[in-house]
């Protein structure tokens, strides 16, 4: 993955100690100037940074409020739901949600974009196995395609509906009227957007079934993406926070058990961030007039994911994985 350099993982890493958020303010001055380094290896580098150090010896509320300091950095907090939430929490919530997001379970997330501009992900916790976080160059994919596999490449411009999850205003359809394209080039910038299950949610929804090319299509892109030699694997430590550019950049995470001592729960601490002039990207990129989910007082996320794996094998590409 030479492209983005993922070979030079540790090259890509900021670090500090807990006191650099907390002391005076040259501390802060040497924060700010690293900080503008990062964002610029996400926005036109690498796309992604480690940043380790956030500060551990308080509450989980100053952990968020670091978290959220630091993302002012990169750009400005987007909802992540209909609730209007800005910071959300990565923890496995499956006993006690019964339609839980993907990424509130505990298993595995394949290769992915989120519908913001960036994303951020800080380690207030680790599992006790599993969830080692995965990134993937959707540049690599693209051009892999393009040498193997070309057949693949133009549905995967042309796109796909996907499914709102219920989070959509009154006056809108539960799936995007328009289709959301996979691989998109502007300006001679090429970005990518893709989530296979809401893909096969909202083509099932809208009764448009995936055809023969569509399943291919997906599939060559998925083979791509899981590929050993196409990815990095890595584990966030306690104090960690990983920014990825989302146009460039897909994230995963592997299946996870959690310490089942009170309080030991994996939880990452989660922001979307957004920035003007960040890429040029089509509009269809954002499922809904802006990036995130625009709040809406009264709806909620009601789609059952793990129901779409049970009777849609093939258009999701097959039930994620969960360690036993």
């Amino acid at each position: 993955m030479e492209a983005m350099g993922f070979h030079e993982h540790s090259s890509a890493s900021f670090a500090w100690t807990a006191a650099s958020f907390a002391g005076p303010d040259a501390y802060m001055v040497d924060i700010a100037s690293d900080l503008a380094k990062a964002y610029a290896e996400v926005r036109e580098g690498r796309g992604f940074v480690v940043i380790r150090g956030l500060p551990l010896d308080g509450s989980l509320e100053d952990f968020v409020q670091a978290v959220e300091h630091l993302g002012e950095h990169f750009g400005h907090l987007l909802s992540q739901n209909a609730q209007g939430e800005t910071v959300g929490h990565v923890i496995d919530a499956s006993g006690e949600d019964p339609t839980p997001r993907m990424y509130r379970s505990n298993l595995e997330l394949r290769p992915h974009s989120d519908i913001t501009a960036m994303i951020a992900l800080a380690c207030w916790q680790k599992s006790l196995s599993g969830g080692a976080s995965v990134l993937v160059s959707g540049i690599t994919v693209h051009d892999e395609l393009r040498r193997c596999t070309p057949a693949a490449l133009p549905p995967l411009y042309r796109g796909y509906h996907y499914h709102r999850l219920g989070e959509q205003g009154p006056e809108d359809e539960p799936t995007t009227p328009y289709r959301v394209p996979v691989f998109a080039n502007r300006g001679g910038a090429l970005s990518v957007r893709y989530q296979r299950a809401g893909i096969a949610a909202g083509h099932r929804e809208r009764g448009v079934p995936l055809d023969e090319a569509d399943i291919a299509a997906l599939n060559a892109f998925d083979a791509v993406a899981k590929a050993p030699e196409n990815r990095i694997a890595f584990y966030l430590e306690r104090g960690d926070v990983l920014v990825v550019n989302n146009y460039t950049v897909m994230h995963a995470r592997t299946a996870f058990q959690n310490d089942p001592a009170p309080g030991r729960e994996r939880r990452l601490v989660r922001l979307w961030l957004d920035r003007e002039g960040f890429r040029d990207v089509p509009p269809e990129f954002k499922l809904f007039p802006t990036n995130g989910v625009p709040p809406q007082p009264g709806a909620a996320c009601t789609y059952d994911f793990r129901k779409l794996y049970a009777e849609d094998p093939i258009g999701t590409g097959g039930i994620p994985k969960v360690l036993s």
